[in-house]
């Protein structure tokens, strides 16, 4: 009877919690300064590509107020993009935020399409108590972790940094009680694996004992996912070079499967556990992908075959995300379609060019590197305009502006005016400006990223030009005997 009492009372906890994860998210408060804004609401869904996808969109209406409600299986960091900051938030199930946005700051045009520009990342101000431990506690342990890291990084490098990390970690544990199993926990845990990555630099596979391989993979965790991408950083290079690596080697090189890479790398003792090592090797082929050490169709077929294989819906998501990312506008895929307008206001897709290779290029007016390739662009549209037609997308938001400056220089080729089409910068994975494209007839891409007019375009052009004629004639040769039959 007792044992039935037990069970049933174990049942209603895990129902309890089961209820609890399901509860909404309330995230709520007043920011005059942003009305009629629309923040989105982000989290990382896939650590190893960096994806970001959308939690919810908060809208401000026009007294400053919002009020959105959400669903979160688990405790999930999330962020809002604020011009030129970044605001984050841990967000717990089942639990109401009055939030404070920070007064708002735009980003600098320069900033818009500047590659290594980073915004300023603050926690949102909470301020219902109720809701403030999480958030608190984890601001103020990072603000005295990375304090502590950063004041005594030479000496965790030194013969005894080992001693002093666990010093480091003693004093953290005693200002900052965790209770076991909690997130919390874990986030120490793993942000105290960057102490060791130094004092312990070579005792790399006692770290992963001792951090990594009896642990489950914890997506959504960033000490975890920070430190994971710290420790397995080009995995397969440095793997490979190894005396346990070589048969994993050898398998790579004689194109074995994504299921029989990960059989061998299971034999290692680190890499039991088949989640973990899988995402390891994904994260290794994603870094060898861009390596260009390594063949990049077998880590595409590698990526794919994951895709369908893995041993998790989370592996097999993981797998997709690098599979788009690595594939994304690569030369012989189809270019991203797209709508967007003249200057004339005259609708225009890439189905408007189909028939001609367009030299697509992504430019602002206030930009000197785009201002100076416009006066050979210009000499392009001239001498090659039988061939190709050039297509700029101007970023400028004030379309009399750029009407102005381009009727002033007469600048002859075709412009479109990015207006609200924004989608178009993300689909082109435009992060810094002129960014060019070369797109055949079919409309595929046939130089991802082209090379810029001073760049020996021209030739590269025709020799594109070249190919393509070619192919397309091999393709359609008679039935019968021809010239290419000789």
């Amino acid at each position: 009877m007792q044992k039935r009492l037990l069970v049933l009372y174990v049942l209603i906890l895990l129902s309890g919690s089961i209820f609890a994860q399901k509860s909404p998210v309330i995230i709520k408060g007043e920011a005059k300064e942003y009305a009629g804004f629309n923040l989105t609401l982000q989290y990382i869904s896939d650590f190893i590509t960096g994806k970001k996808t959308e939690l919810g969109v908060i809208h401000i209406d026009d007294n400053g107020k919002f009020n959105i409600s959400l669903t979160i299986n688990e405790i999930t960091y999330a962020f809002m993009d604020l011009g030129a900051m970044r605001g984050y938030i841990y967000l717990e199930p089942g639990t109401t935020y009055n939030i404070i946005l920070p007064p708002y700051t735009p980003k600098k045009e320069a900033d818009k399409f500047n590659p290594y520009f980073k915004p300023e990342e603050i926690v949102l101000g909470i301020t219902n108590n109720d809701a403030q431990k999480l958030n608190k506690t984890i601001t103020n342990f990072d603000d005295e972790f990375n304090y502590l890291f950063n004041k005594n990084a030479y000496r965790l490098l030194s013969g005894n940094g080992l001693k002093l990390s666990k010093e480091i970690i003693a004093h953290l544990d005693s200002v900052f009680p965790a209770d076991k199993n909690t997130f919390f926990e874990q986030y120490k845990k793993f942000r105290y694996v960057k102490l060791f990555i130094l004092s312990r630099k070579r005792q790399k596979r006692l770290i992963v004992n001792e951090y990594f391989t009896h642990s489950p993979v914890l997506y959504n965790n960033p000490a975890y996912t920070e430190s994971f991408m710290l420790m397995f950083k080009n995995f397969l290079q440095a793997y490979f070079v190894q005396k346990r690596g070589i048969k994993l080697k050898q398998a790579f090189i004689d194109g074995a499967s994504f299921d029989t890479l990960s059989v061998t790398l299971g034999s290692d003792t680190l890499y039991r556990n088949r989640e973990f090592r899988e995402i390891v090797l994904l994260k290794g082929l994603f870094d060898a992908y861009y390596s260009d050490t390594y063949d990049k169709d077998k880590i595409i077929a590698l990526t794919e075959q994951a895709i369908q294989t893995g041993s998790t819906e989370k592996i097999k998501e993981t797998a997709n995300d690098i599979y788009k990312k690595i594939t994304h506008l690569r030369p012989g895929t189809k270019a991203p379609d797209f709508t967007v307008y003249t200057l004339k206001g005259k609708e225009k897709t890439l189905d408007s060019y189909k028939g001609r290779f367009v030299y697509l290029n992504f430019a602002n007016i206030e930009n000197y590197a785009c201002k100076k390739d416009f006066q050979l662009l210009n000499t392009l549209s001239r001498k090659m305009r039988r061939d190709l037609t050039i297509v700029t997308v101007i970023t400028n938001k004030d379309l009399k502006e750029v009407t102005s400056f381009i009727n002033k220089n007469k600048y002859r080729w075709e412009f479109l005016f990015l207006g609200d089409r924004g989608n178009i910068l993300f689909d082109y994975n435009i992060s810094t400006l002129p960014a060019y494209f070369l797109i055949d007839p079919d409309g595929n891409l046939q130089l991802s990223p082209a090379p810029s007019p001073e760049e020996n375009f021209y030739a590269r052009f025709y020799e594109a030009l070249r190919n393509y004629r070619y192919k397309k004639a091999r393709k359609e040769k008679p039935a019968g005997k021809s010239i290419y039959d000789l």
